[in-house]
Formats: structure tokens, sequence, C-alpha cells
């Protein structure tokens, strides 16, 4: 073994000692909690820290520890995830829009990354990062259950979210999917923590959860929650206890949930403030009572544990008798509701129609199964991935070709669907690396079924797999992170099985380490200066405000980002000189930003102006900012 790669002795006890163990829940819970209370982590400048702190510790455990616990399986994952982000950035050279295919392999080497370091640190414990994942889960869903029933403390006016709940994460969808993961690990830990505390603590955050949840009024959150609580119990080898644990919490969850739905204030838009909070803050005593009354009820259940298992004589009489139920269950339905056909059909017909017209209340969005303009999104993906059959048309290019081909108007900046996203963007061979990659956890969750948190991990894997079909999920980096780790334990070796020992394989994990670590560098070096232009153009400093544009493009040759950063500052503050100088610089590093050539109208006249306009019209022929500036000419 080469002694450059091999695991010393030199080390310190003590610090080989805490970087194990407690320290590995700790990275999980700051690697998720960081970056969601980061808008998410959908912002660039929130990528560059976890990124290098992933990277970092990837590469300690390299160095470090004496076994790393690696399966062919997770190794596979672990390359693939990284060769997505080498594809991702390799776009470049074909893309549209350059600006966005290197952020997107920005982005994309977060998860690499994070993925990386997981596997690495995982161990014999890898239950240790699903730990991490709940605890930062239910802290950031805390945070947003305050702003709803704490509004004159901690409230947020938010237009866009219209009285869903999206704090910190930004966005109502991923929050409800956040939440829903967070659900079915904690049913996980309630049924199968080591320690009493453990599981009085994960049912306690139940009610809690799933009200977060709930305020969301996410449809598909609670879609890919029964999806992913199914999972859970087909994986789980003792169904029985978890169902009894799963008995004894829900009602105290039902009635959280219901109290909820029954606050006028709290689910209507428009209410006033102080009927807001007056239902709040009682809402929040009676969850904080709930949530007592479910940890109590989860350690309640701990002592029955032993005596839940089914005698080998009575399971097949037990399969029987649950095959019939589900037969009878089956038949209902179909006399009901028509044959599958029928109901696929009516389902479809209601998620592609226009949704109906709804009151203020929000409660009345949870019935109905409108996909809100989805099934326009995926034709035009589509209509982008035959146009560009082979590699795509680069990395973040859908709203390029979304603005050139729209057929309505809207801003649509992703495709609420990952999958077809990957395909328009970066062709077949980026949609089969990023398939296989998120495939891999499946088969290892069957090989890891015996671990104890296994099947809620798989249960929360399925939940984000299922929810990106229909939403931009992978761009909300705190969302997809806790996403990898419930991957993360589902790759891990099991007892002492899978070793990365040879100089070869180690190696190459601390060469993968290195370069997504100076790929974290590379992401922090680019957002210094421009946190710094934004700073001097708001102080009125332009001097310092173009050397700082200078220096972000000299680091970011590729960006238009900086001189549109700066002509904005510039045309806000009346100096169209300048302005009109920095919007051509960035219509010459992006040409096809129709942003950049509306800008540029904005701030010239003359053929210039009409030029611009052209262009800009050119590129989103929909625009209403467009059409509007071509009505003042």
């Amino acid at each position: 073994m080469s002694s450059s790669l091999s695991p010393t002795a030199a080390w310190p006890r003590a610090i080989r000692l805490a970087v194990g163990r407690r320290w590995v829940t700790v990275g999980a819970f700051a690697l998720v909690a960081g970056t969601g209370f980061a808008k998410g982590g959908y912002f660039p400048e929130s990528w560059g820290w976890p990124t290098l702190g992933a990277a970092w510790a990837a590469a300690l455990a390299v160095l470090a520890r004496e076994r790393i616990a690696l399966t062919r399986t997770a190794a596979t994952a672990a390359a693939l995830l990284a060769a997505l982000t080498g594809w991702t950035a390799l776009s470049v050279v074909w893309s549209i829009d350059v600006t966005q295919s290197v952020l997107e392999a920005e982005r994309t080497a977060v998860y690499a990354a994070a993925l990386l370091a997981a596997l690495l640190w995982a161990g014999r414990r890898p239950e240790r990062l699903v730990h991490g994942a709940w605890a930062a889960i239910s802290v950031l869903c805390g945070w947003a259950l305050l702003t709803r029933l704490v509004p004159d403390r901690f409230g947020v006016v938010d237009a866009i979210s219209g009285y869903r709940l999206s704090e910190p994460i930004g966005y109502w969808n991923a929050l409800g999917l956040l939440a829903g993961i967070g659900a079915l690990l904690a049913l996980g830990l309630a049924a199968r923590a080591q320690s009493l505390a453990g599981r009085a603590f994960a049912g306690a955050s139940l009610p809690p959860l799933l009200a977060t949840l709930y305020f969301t009024f996410s449809r598909g959150a609670w879609l890919a929650l029964a999806f992913g609580l199914l999972a859970t119990f087909l994986l789980d080898r003792r169904r029985l206890q978890l169902g009894v644990v799963l008995l004894v919490v829900a009602p105290w969850t039902a009635l959280a949930l219901l109290r909820a739905s029954t606050s006028p204030a709290l689910t209507t838009r428009g209410a006033q403030l102080p009927a807001m909070a007056a239902q709040g803050h009682r809402l929040l005593l009676e969850l904080a009572g709930l949530a007592l009354v479910s940890a109590l009820a989860a350690a309640a259940a701990t002592p029955l544990e032993s005596k839940l298992v089914l005698p080998a004589r009575l399971r097949p009489h037990a399969a029987l008798a649950l095959l019939l139920a589900a037969a009878l269950a089956a038949a209902i339905l179909v006399a009901r509701f028509g044959s599958p056909l029928t109901l696929a059909r009516h389902g479809w017909h209601s998620f592609a129609s226009s949704p109906p017209a709804s009151g203020p209340n929000l409660n009345s969005r949870l019935f109905h199964l409108s996909g809100r303009g989805r099934t326009t999104q995926w034709r035009v993906a589509w209509h982008q991935a035959e146009a560009y059959p082979w590699l795509g048309s680069g990395a973040g290019t859908y709203e390029v070709y979304w603005n050139l081909h729209r057929p309505v108007a809207g801003r649509v900046q992703n495709v609420h669907n990952l999958y077809l996203e990957t395909l328009a963007d970066l062709g077949p061979f980026g949609l089969l690396l990023l398939a296989t990659a998120l495939a891999l956890p499946l088969a290892g969750a069957v090989r890891s079924r015996g671990r104890p948190l296994a099947a809620a991990a798989c249960g929360g894997y399925v939940a984000y797999l299922l929810h990106a079909a229909v939403d931009w999920d992978w761009e909300i980096a705190s969302v997809t992170l806790a996403f990898l780790l419930c991957g993360a334990m589902l790759l891990s070796a099991p007892r002492r099985r899978g070793r990365l020992q040879r100089p070869s394989g180690r190696g190459v994990a601390l060469a993968a380490a290195l370069l997504l670590g100076a790929t974290g560098v590379y992401t922090i070096a680019t957002r210094i200066p421009l946190e710094r232009l934004a700073a001097a153009a708001r102080s009125g400093h332009w001097a310092a405000a173009e050397r700082d544009t200078r220096r972000a493009s000299a680091l970011a040759p590729w960006s238009s980002e900086p001189w549109l950063a700066l002509g904005e500052a510039a045309l806000g503050a009346g100096r169209v000189g300048e302005a009109r100088a920095a919007f051509r610089k960035a219509v010459a590093k992006s040409p096809t930003e129709w942003t950049a050539w509306y800008d540029l109208a904005r701030a010239s006249s003359g053929r210039e102006r009409a030029h611009a306009l052209a262009r800009a019209t050119r590129l989103n022929p929909l625009s209403p900012e467009v059409a509007a500036v071509r009505r003042r000419s």
C-alpha cells in the first residue's frame, strides 16, 4: 500500500475518534440544515461551502480511516454521480447558454461531494446519516411552523407563495416533500431507535412535521408520503411491530392535522394578523401537547417489541388474510370508481386540465389533481429533446428553449420533472448516468433491509424519486441532500462486508475529493466579488463596483452575471452610459439570454435600441416586459 495514501497511526487517537461516531451525525445535520436555512440551497452563493466541506470530509476519511466499508454498488453510485457532474460541466462545449451550464455543474458537484463523504464515513453504523438528516429536517420544519403559528414575531410575507408555507426553504412543494421525508424517518426512529429517548423524540416530531406538510398545501408531497410509507412497509421485515408503532402515534398526528385544518385564519389567504396570531398561538400549544403525548406513546410501545412476533405457523394465514383484504379493497374501489384503466384516464384528465376556481380557503386545494400547466412544460421539454436528440442543449438551458417556444405566457426556469429535464438538457447519456446512479440505492435497499432504519430510509428515498417526476426538487439542495443521505445509508455495506483498502481505490477516492474540493473553492471565489459588487453599487462606490465586476469576470469569463449585475445597478442609479456598456458585454457573453438584450434596450436608443428589442423579442416572443418596452418606443 502506498504510504502517501495509507491511514496513518500518527493521527492522534482523539482526532480519529472525534471525526467518527457522533460527528458523522453532526456533519449530516449541518449539511441539510445549513443549506436549508440558505434558501434551501437554491442559489449559487450557497453551493461552495457545502461542496468544500463535504470534499474535505471525504479526503479526511481516505487519509485518516483505517477501514472504509464501501461496496462495489456504493462505489459505482458515487462514481456515476461524479461522472454526471463531469458530463454536466462538459456540456458547456455545446450548450446554448454556457453561464447556466457551468452553474448546473457547480450545483451537481455539491451532491457528488456529499454522497462521496457520506459513503466514506458511514462505516458500520450508517444510521447516523439518517439521524442527522431527521434532526435537520425537524429543525427546518420547526422554524417553518413558527412563521405560521407565531406570525406576530416570526411571520414572513411572501406574495409568491400565496400563503402556502415555504420558509426557510423558499418553495412550498419542496418544504412539503422535506417534511414528508422527515416524517418517514421519524416513524422509523420511533420504531427502531436504540434508546428509549430516541424513540420518544422521534415520536414527538411527527405532529409538527406533518403539520408543516399540511400548511404547504402540497398535494404532490402527500402522494409522495403515501408511496414512501408503502415502500417502507414493503421493505420492512417486522411490519407488525412497525404497524403497531404507527397505530399508537397516528391518532395524535391526526388530531394535529384536524386542528390545523379547522383554524380558518391559518388556512385562508388575506386573514388579519390578530386572528392569525391568536389561532396560531393556540395551535402551537396544542401541537406541543400532542407532541408530548406522541412521544409517550412511542416510548410506551417499546416494551411490546419483543412480544410482537408472529409465530411461523400463522404467517401463511396472515399473508392470505392480507391478500384477501387487498382484493376486497380493490373490488370496492372498482365498484365505486371504475376499473384501473378508467381511474387512470380520469386522473390524467384531471391532472392535464386547468385547476378549478378556488376561493381564499386553501383547504380546497388539496382535493383536486390539476397539474397547473405541468403537461405544457413536459411537451416543450420533449420537443427540446427531439431538437437536440444526442447531447441535449446543455445543462440548465430549458428556460432558454421555453422562452423561445412556449405556447403560453409565464416564466418557467425548470421543468417540473427531473428525468425529462435531464434528457432535454443532457441527452440520453446524461439521463442514463442520472437514472443509474439513483437506481443503485434501491438495489442496496434489498441487501440492507435487515438494518433497523433501512426501510424508513428507503421510504424517504422513494418519496423523493416519485416527487421529482412532477417537480424541480433537484434544484433545492437541502431536500436533495437529505435524499442522498437516505441513499447513502441504503448503499452502505452491512456488517463488515466491503472494503476500500487497495491503494488504487483510495487514490481514486482522494483524487475525486480533491477535484470536488477545488470546485467548491472555485465556486466560493467566483461569488465573493459579486457580493462585493452588489455592496459597492448600493453604497454608490462605482469605481469599486467596476473593479469587482472585472475581478468576477476574470474568475468566470464564461459568465454574463457580473456585467448584468453592474448594468442593473447602474441603470437603477441613473448612470445610463455605464449601464449600456455593461449590458453590451453581458450580451456578448450570453447572446441567448433575453434579459440581457431587454436591459440593453432599456439603456439604449435609436438603432441599438431597436436591434436589442428585436433580439429580445426573438428570444422571448411572449414576454410582457419586452412588449411593454416596444409599446413605449
